[in-house]
């Protein structure tokens, strides 16, 4: 596991801003949380309740800093959000470390969620590595990133946001459309009724608490293959692109589907003949939980891109914060 140094115990605000939930919490160096706040998100005013629940975590602490965690394309040199599908155009522009900064008083940083889940998993969870570690995240959408030699792999613009990618050529289905929640959801919006992933294995099974029409049977079935078939592509895609050592593999869908998922995609990825994967793999399940995210926020000072990690040393040397 990647090491961080001791006796640091500079707490930090984190703030882990998802598709329907944000969490925040105090962190320390060593990744304990205190101080834990959830709320379902308010979509439009995702911006004012980031601030809010950062002061409300700050309030009363030797907190001087935060990292905030945000579902989509961070600028990390500009500090702000280029896109997030899973959130209004309304929320886009204040969700920025400047504003963040200007309200709540702190020295704000951004960050993509998936990167502080990767970062939150190599120090502190299951990717134990002196490689590189690839996150995989399946959760409202499908997100990735990768930590390697103990930094984010990425350039100005947060990477690897793979569940953007069109499947067999514009015009198709994302990826995060067939291989995340929202295939969940449609499969509820096809079945009329509401569904979560246990569900669906219970229809497509059969052993639920009464047997189940063959036209829902048929519909969770495919709902369920789509999700195998594209996590497994998502996968076997981020080990071509960065030739991991280990695989974690973490988000609420992953959780619900649990190692049944997780088994099929380490099947598909050691199948040689069809994913031409020819090193060892280790896939993982993720150990942090919904706390990834928060905990990688203690080492975000350590896990930065480089680029990142210039730039903030030339602010310093300016004398400012930002």
């Amino acid at each position: 596991m990647t090491s961080l140094p001791t006796g640091d115990a500079a707490q930090v605000v984190a703030v882990d801003l998802g598709g329907t939930t944000v969490r925040a919490a105090l962190v320390d160096r060593s990744g304990a949380l205190t101080a834990r706040l959830k709320e379902p998100v308010r979509h439009g005013a995702a911006h004012e309740q980031v601030a809010d629940l950062m002061t409300r975590i700050a309030a009363g602490t030797d907190a001087v800093s935060a990292v905030v965690g945000l579902p989509g394309r961070v600028d990390h040199l500009q500090g702000r959000l280029h896109v997030a599908r899973n959130l209004p155009s309304a929320d886009l522009g204040r969700l920025s470390a400047a504003h963040l900064g200007d309200v709540t008083g702190l020295a704000v940083e951004l960050a993509g969620d998936a990167e502080l889940a990767a970062i939150g998993e190599a120090y502190y969870g299951a990717g134990a590595t002196t490689g590189t570690t690839a996150y995989l995240t399946l959760s409202t959408g499908v997100g990735a990133a990768v930590v390697s030699d103990g930094r984010v792999l990425s350039g100005r613009v947060s990477g690897f946001q793979i569940g953007f990618l069109h499947l067999f050529g514009a015009g198709r289905p994302m990826i995060e459309d067939l291989g995340s929640g929202q295939r969940v959801r449609e499969a509820a919006r096809e079945l009329g009724r509401d569904v979560d992933y246990r569900a669906l294995t219970e229809l497509a099974s059969g052993t639920g608490t009464a047997p189940p029409e063959r036209h829902a049977r048929e519909l969770a079935s495919g709902a369920l293959a789509d999700i195998a078939d594209v996590a497994s592509a998502a996968a076997i895609l981020l080990c071509h692109v960065v030739s991991p050592d280990v695989l974690v593999v973490g988000g609420g869908l992953a959780r619900a589907a649990g190692a049944h998922l997780l088994d099929e995609l380490d099947r598909r990825i050691r199948d040689t003949a069809a994913s031409h994967v020819s090193w060892d793999v280790e896939v993982r399940a993720a150990l942090c939980g919904d706390d990834a995210g928060l905990a990688g926020a203690a080492a975000w000072h350590l896990a930065q891109p480089p680029a990142v990690a210039a730039a903030a040393d030339r602010r310093s040397m300016k004398g400012d914060r930002r």
